[in-house]
């Protein structure tokens, strides 16, 4: 039994066609054919899809002659001016996983401490705080000039297609961004939580609501989370199977030393 990585490919199609879909829904309802609250809805799906690709796209097999890897500002649904794209955004994640809830390293160890009603709202300007501790990082550079320039003709377009109909752009991406690093930063990096590797259990019709609503990529990364830690080279769909097969080797296979790695049984 072999468990790799998840298709680059397929992460750069799934991201960019839920964006493209956010985009649709958006200019629907700047039409007037689409109410705010279904907006709101279907676009918090769309952007829920967009975020786990991109997740998932950072851990992938890259894709011989990856015709979307020069759309990667595409796969990038924009909230503000001020945040990172693709790469700098995968740069970080993988901070994340060498050195997971460590304050000094984890570009998102911040919002897993204190109280969950400080956390929310930082959960929902964590694409702003991810961008600062990039910068602090690594400095200013032409790759985050490109994508900042980027990030402000898309605001400067959207604004001037909806008036005031941006507000509810707003919303939904702050709504998105709270909800996505709440529930994989705080709930599921929190110390109460991470010290306890246990699948994340869950009642079955819950998970096909949320299979429905996010993709079962999505569900898999949530209950498995602390086994895509240990193994973060295993695409999410796979992450069940390898969790059954630590379970008849008694937890106990070759550990993969680079987080890249796929694994071999």
């Amino acid at each position: 039994m072999r468990f790799d990585r998840a298709n680059e490919l397929r992460c750069y199609i799934t991201a960019v066609a839920a964006h493209g879909l956010l985009l649709v829904l958006f200019a629907l309802l700047c039409a007037g054919l689409l109410p705010p609250s279904l907006f709101l809805l279907l676009g918090f799906f769309a952007y829920i899809r967009n975020f786990n690709a991109l997740h998932e796209g950072s851990h992938a097999r890259q894709a011989k002659d990856n015709p979307l890897r020069r759309l990667h500002f595409g796969m990038m649904i924009v909230h503000s001016p001020f945040q990172l794209g693709f790469h700098a955004l995968a740069s970080n994640h993988r901070l994340h996983h060498a050195f997971p809830c460590d304050l000094a390293h984890d570009p998102n160890a911040s919002l897993n401490r204190g109280r969950w009603y400080v956390a929310a709202p930082c959960a929902s300007i964590q694409p702003e705080f991810a961008a600062l501790h990039f910068l602090r990082r690594t400095g200013f550079n032409a790759r985050i000039r490109n994508v900042l320039v980027y990030n402000c003709a898309m605001v400067a377009i959207l604004a001037a297609f909806a008036g005031t109909n941006i507000v509810w752009w707003l919303l939904l991406t702050r709504l998105g961004s709270l909800a996505t690093w709440f529930a994989f930063d705080w709930i599921l990096h929190h110390p109460d939580v991470y010290s306890r590797p246990a699948t994340t259990s869950m009642p079955r019709l819950i998970q096909w609501l949320w299979i429905a609503m996010f993709s079962r990529a999505n569900l898999n990364a949530f209950r498995f989370h602390a086994l895509h830690h240990a193994y973060p080279g295993v695409a999410d769909l796979q992450l069940p199977a390898l969790a059954s097969f630590l379970t008849e080797q008694d937890g106990q296979p070759p550990p993969t030393a680079d987080w890249t790695a796929p694994i071999t049984a």
